[in-house]
């Protein structure tokens, strides 16, 4: 495929996804499937989402809302009253994905669970993003990310090892769980391409999907009883030089190298030769961890040095002649001016009906040969009910207004 011509249409269109999620996890989830250009409809409560009510607000509008429902219809249906639960159950049969992250027996309360949908005659994928998962002795329990962070291990290895556990300050755990999600989704979809499979179950835990991305934690206590500790952001441990360090103007600069190679060009450019006659003695891969350790300590210590009595321009200059892999450490004023982002249009501006353009992230990950396109930011409550409850549903506008006098819609 030439990557100079784009396709069409979406790497997803023709998927029509139905989110019905309350919570950032199974919302984001969503609004990446709408990005690859399948049709998403976000089913909202008639009183308003908690994510609404989400910081930052310019004139009463959540920047959250904004962000994560973008590309998405947005209607109001009650899915816990009667009339409610039976609009959804024949609104399912008209959809591949549903998305919900509810707490576990929700929507089996309401008479929508999958057994439900699947004697209504639903065919579709089931992502259902909770704290703990739909099994298991803390299934009820309610979780957020925050619980997830503390719960996965993750907390317990974030931050210096002088000070408290650390939790990301953004929604990190809610984030890899809507990654998980939709592979998820997207696995099920491939693998139903046979024919109908019903209602299929994607069970995504809050807690497990970050605890999968930690590398070594399992294995080192298995193999090593190694409880790992905070290393803050030096990263010896792991045989790896990685840090942040600051320059004589105050600018933050970090390095990161695994392997001899990516090591020597560092200690190349921070004029380091005794270090880099330990490397060409074969240092990292000493049989003995601890000698590792010691050296990478050393070379931490001189780039600590090194650094403090040189300006940021400087550093970022040797550092770049050297090819070694480092970057400034970015603000989001240092983001909105960088070239690459530019380049990849990693900042797009998304319109929106209430506060005008909104600039937010582009979509990843690229598809060469196609164009896919934020159609624009989240939509008001309610906005597209009369179009979607009267094309999928066949709902006149009387019936529309007496379901609303109802709290139904």
């Amino acid at each position: 495929m030439n990557p100079t011509s784009s396709l069409s249409s979406g790497v997803l269109t023709g998927i029509r996804v139905l989110d019905i999620s309350h919570q950032y996890s199974g919302a984001n989830a969503g609004s990446i499937f709408s990005d690859f250009g399948a049709e998403v409809v976000a089913v909202e409560h008639p009183e308003g989402s908690p994510i609404r009510t989400m910081l930052p607000k310019k004139d009463g509008h959540s920047l959250w809302w904004k962000v994560i429902q973008r590309g998405k219809d947005c209607v109001t249906l009650n899915l816990s009253s009667p009339k409610g639960s039976a609009m959804f159950l024949e609104l399912a049969k008209q959809f591949d994905v549903i998305i919900e992250n509810f707490r576990p027996g929700t929507l089996e309360r309401w008479g929508i669970g999958p057994e439900e949908l699947e004697r209504a005659g639903a065919n579709v994928a089931l992502l259902r993003i909770s704290g703990y998962g739909q099994t298991g002795p803390k299934k009820n329990m309610p979780g957020f990310g925050t619980v997830a962070e503390a719960t996965s291990g993750f907390a317990h290895l974030n931050g210096f090892p002088d000070g408290p556990p650390a939790f990301p300050s953004t929604t990190l755990g809610d984030g890899v769980a809507s990654l998980f999600g939709v592979i998820g989704v997207l696995a099920s979809l491939v693998n139903r391409k046979g024919g109908p499979r019903g209602v299929e179950v994607i069970d995504v835990a809050l807690f497990e999907a970050l605890f999968r991305i930690i590398p070594t934690q399992v294995a080192a206590f298995d193999q090593l009883s190694i409880i790992p500790k905070r290393p803050g952001n030096f990263l010896g441990s792991h045989g790896v030089l990685r840090n942040a360090y600051k320059s004589s103007d105050d600018r933050w600069v970090c390095v990161s190298a695994v392997g001899t190679q990516a090591i020597r060009r560092i200690m190349h450019a921070a004029q380091a030769p005794d270090l880099i006659a330990q490397l060409d003695d074969d240092i990292m891969n000493h049989s003995d961890g601890e000698q590792v350790q010691t050296f990478l300590t050393a070379c931490n210590i001189h780039l600590e040095a090194w650094t403090t009595t040189r300006p940021y321009t400087e550093l970022m200059r040797l550092l770049q002649e050297a090819d070694a892999v480092h970057s400034a450490i970015y603000s989001m004023k240092e983001i909105s001016e960088d070239e690459q982002y530019k380049a990849r249009k990693d900042l797009v501006k998304v319109p929106d009906d209430d506060l005008g353009d909104i600039t937010m992230q582009g979509i990843v990950p690229k598809f060469p040969a196609r164009e896919h396109f934020v159609r624009h930011a989240g939509r008001s409550r309610g906005q597209d009910n009369a179009s979607f409850y009267s094309k999928l549903l066949g709902i006149g506008p009387q019936d529309l207004e007496q379901l609303k006098k109802e709290g139904v819609v």
